[in-house]
C-alpha cells in the first residue's frame, strides 16, 4: 500500500520551543479570553481565524469559503462527488475510510502511518497487539475475521463464517454469535461486547458481555486477554514473561518440571555408568530435532570453576544437555555424534541438571565423566564500588563464559566475553556502556553471579556499542558481561560505569510559563519529554496545536478537537503531565482540568 505523508517536519530544537510557546499560548487563550493572530503552519490556511487544510476541508475547499455541495467531499482542493459514508466512516477524498484503523488516514484524512506501523484507535503504533495480525496495514483477528480467516487475505465465501481461523458453512458453534461473518463470543469480545454493535474502549475489556475498565479481580490485562499472572505460563509474573517448555507457572514464577533421578553431589572427578533404555522422555534438548528417553542427574559445584560433562565413551550417540536447576533454563547442549561434551562455568553452590538423552529414538549404555577443568573464567575481575569509573580490556583469546538470554534487545551469541563484578555503593539507577570499544559489542547484566538472572541486555545503542540502565539496591552485586554482538566478535573494549542522572524535578521553579526557567519549560525538557516527543513526531498533533493556539472561542477550540481527535489526545497528555504531575503548585491557576 502506498502511504501518503506530510512533508511538514519541525527541527527538534525549534519544535520544543514552539510547542512550549504553543502550550502556554493555548492555556492563556482559554483563561483570559484574549484574541490571537492566526499563525497557521503549512499545509493549513487561516480561514476566519481557524487553521484549515484547504486541500481536504469541505467547507473551505481549494480556498476559504468555498463549500462543497451535499454528498461531495474535498480532495486535493477540489470538490468531488463521493459516496455517502456509513456511520463510523469519514470521506477522505473520494473514499470512505475508518479513521480508527486506516493506515493512510489514521486519526484524520491523509495522516499516514510510517512504514512498519499500523493504525489502532486513530493513532499510529509499531506492530499489532497480541492476538492480531498485520494484514495490509490493519490489525485483524485472523481467528474470526471472514476476510482474513486463518491468515491474511484468506477470505471466506459468501454465506460462510470464520471460526477458530477456519471458514465453515454451518454458521457459528453454540455459544458464539455471527457478527458479519465473524464467530465471536459476545461475553468476552471487546469489539462485540454484549452484541455485535457494541465495542469497548481502548483500555477496557469485555467481561460477561459488558465493557469494564481493566480486568476483574485477580486478573491482569495482557494484550487483549485478561490472565492470571500467578499461573499463566505465557505471562508468568508479568505480561510477556513466558516460561519454557520445561517449566510451569507457580505463584508468578516459572518452576522446573524436570526432576533428577539421582543426585551426584559435588565430588569431582567422578564417573557415572547407566542406560537410557526404559527411561522416561520428559525433556527435549534444543540441539536435536527428535529426542529419546533420558536419565537426569543433579550436580552441585563445591567451588566456582569450569566443569566438564563428557559422554564420549558411551556406546551410542548421546545427546547431552545441562540445565540450571533454579529455573530449568538450558545452559548448554551438545549432539556431537559419539563425542557429546558440555562445559559450564559454574558459581560456587550452583546446582545443575545433567540430561543424558539420545537422538531420533536412540537409546543405550552411557558413561558420564564429571570433572573440574579450571578456575572460573567469569567474572574476569571485580570493579571498585565507586562511580564514575572506566576500565579497558580485550575479549581476544577469552572463552565464551556466559551467553545472553535472547530478548527483543539482544540475539543469541556464542562469542568470547569478559564479565566484571560490581557492587552498588548506594541505591539508584546505574548506567553501563561500551562506548569507545573497537568492535561490535553486546552488553548484558546478571544478578549476583555470572549465571544469575539477566537484568538487562542491549546490542547496538550507539552504532556498534551498547548501553544498559539497571536499578540497584545499596550493596547489590551484579556481573556486567562485555560480549560480542555476533559469534566470534572479539576485540578491545572500554567499559564505562556511571550513575544515571534523573530528570530534573520541576515543581516549585517559579513562574509557570517563564520561557527561560519556568516550570513548564523545565518539564518539557525533563519528565514530560516523552509526551512532548509523541506529539512532535505526529503531524496530527502538530497540526492540532497549530489550529488550537489560534482560537479565541470555545467553539473554535472544539472544532480543532473534532477535526483531529488523535492529535488532541496527544496534546492533552502533554498538558496532564505539565499541569497535573510536574507543575501542580506553580501552575495551579491554569485553566486545565486534571483527569
Amino acid at each position: 500500500m502506498q502511504k501518503l505523508r506530510s512533508r511538514f517536519r519541525l527541527a527538534p530544537t525549534y519544535t520544543l520551543l514552539w510547542l512550549a510557546a504553543a502550550v502556554l499560548a493555548s492555556i492563556a487563550s482559554c483563561s483570559d479570553g484574549g484574541t490571537t493572530t492566526p499563525s497557521c503552519v503549512a499545509p493549513d490556511t487561516d480561514c476566519g481565524g481557524v487553521c484549515v487544510n484547504t486541500n481536504m476541508d469541505a467547507s473551505n475547499c481549494g480556498a476559504c469559503g468555498i463549500t462543497c455541495a451535499e454528498g461531495q467531499s474535498c480532495g486535493a482542493g477540489v470538490c468531488v462527488d463521493g459516496p455517502t459514508c456509513d456511520d463510523g466512516e469519514t470521506a477522505c477524498g473520494d473514499s470512505c475510510v475508518d479513521l480508527q484503523d486506516d493506515e493512510a488516514h489514521c486519526g484524520s484524512c491523509n495522516s499516514a502511518c510510517e512504514d512498519g506501523q499500523t493504525c489502532e484507535n486513530g493513532a499510529c503504533q509499531e506492530g499489532c497487539p497480541a492476538g492480531r495480525a498485520d494484514c495490509g496495514g490493519s490489525c485483524v483477528d485472523t481467528a474470526s475475521n471472514p476476510d482474513h480467516c486463518g491468515g491474511c487475505d484468506v477470505a471466506c465465501d459468501v454465506g460462510q463464517t470464520c471460526e477458530a481461523g477456519a471458514c465453515q458453512d454451518a454458521g457459528c458453534s453454540e455459544g458464539l454469535t455471527d457478527c458479519d461473518g465473524a464467530c465471536v463470543s459476545t461475553e468476552t469480545d471487546e469489539e462485540h461486547c454484549g452484541d455485535c454493535e457494541t465495542a469497548c474502549g481502548e483500555d477496557q475489556t469485555c467481561v460477561d458481555g459488558a465493557c469494564a475498565d481493566g480486568c476483574g479481580s485477580g486478573l491482569t490485562a495482557c494484550g487483549e486477554a485478561c490472565v492470571d499472572v500467578e499461573t499463566d505460563s505465557a505471562n508468568c509474573g508479568s505480561c510477556g514473561a513466558a516460561c519454557n517448555d520445561s517449566q510451569v507457572c507457580q505463584s508468578g514464577m516459572c518452576a522446573c518440571t524436570v526432576g533428577p533421578g539421582r543426585d551426584l553431589g559435588s565430588a569431582v572427578p567422578q564417573i557415572v555408568n547407566g542406560t537410557t533404555a526404559g527411561g522416561s522422555n520428559t525433556y527435549a534438548p534444543s540441539c536435536v530435532a527428535t529426542s529419546s528417553s533420558e536419565r537426569i542427574f543433579s550436580f552441585t559445584a563445591a567451588t566456582a570453576g569450569v566443569y566438564s560433562f563428557d559422554s564420549s565413551n558411551s556406546q551410542y550417540n548421546v545427546v547431552l544437555a545441562v540445565l540450571d536447576a533454579a529455573g530449568c533454563s538450558e545452559i548448554e547442549c551438545s549432539a556431537d555424534p559419539g563425542a557429546a561434551v558440555v562445559t559450564v562455568d559454574m558459581a560456587m553452590g550452583q546446582t545443575v541438571y545433567i540430561v543424558v538423552d539420545g537422538a531420533s529414538g536412540e537409546t543405550g549404555t552411557f558413561e558420564l565423566n564429571v570433572t573440574r577443568r579450571s578456575a572460573s573464567t567469569c567474572p574476569a575481575g571485580t570493579l571498585e564500588p565507586s562511580v564514575p569509573q572506566t576500565i579497558t580490556g580485550s575479549t581476544v583469546g577469552r572463552p565464551n563464559s556466559v551467553s545472553p538470554s535472547v530478548t527483543t534487545e539482544c540475539g543469541d551469541s556464542d562469542s568470547p566475553d569478559a564479565g566484571y563484578a560490581f557492587t552498588a555503593p548506594v541505591a539508584g539507577d546505574y548506567v553501563f556502556d561500551t562506548f569507545g570499544s573497537a568492535f561490535d559489542t553486546m552488553l548484558h547484566v546478571r544478578n549476583a553471579t555470572c549465571r544469575g538472572a539477566q537484568l538487562a541486555c542491549n546490542d547496538d545503542t550507539e552504532v556498534e556499542q551498547s548501553e544498559v540502565t539497571v536499578t540497584l539496591e545499596a550493596g547489590q552485586t551484579v556481573v556486567i558481561v562485555v560480549d560480542g554482538s555476533r559469534d566470534e566478535s572479539v576485540g578491545a573494549f572500554t567499559l564505562n560505569v556511571r550513575r544515571a542522572v534523573p530528570p530534573e524535578v520541576c515543581d516549585g521553579k517559579g513562574v509557570c510559563g517563564d520561557a527561560d526557567a519556568g516550570c513548564v519549560q523545565c518539564a518539557l525538557g525533563g519528565n514530560c519529554a516523552d509526551e512532548l516527543t509523541a506529539c512532535t513526531d505526529s503531524d496530527v498533533c502538530v497540526n492540532f496545536v497549530s489550529c488550537y493556539r489560534t482560537c479565541d472561542t470555545e467553539a473554535c477550540r472544539e472544532s480543532c478537537r473534532t477535526g483531529a481527535p488523535a492529535g488532541a489526545a496527544l496534546y492533552d497528555a502533554i498538558s496532564a503531565c505539565l499541569y497535573c504531575t510536574e507543575c501542580p503548585n506553580d501552575c495551579a491557576g491554569e485553566d486545565f482540568t486534571c483527569p
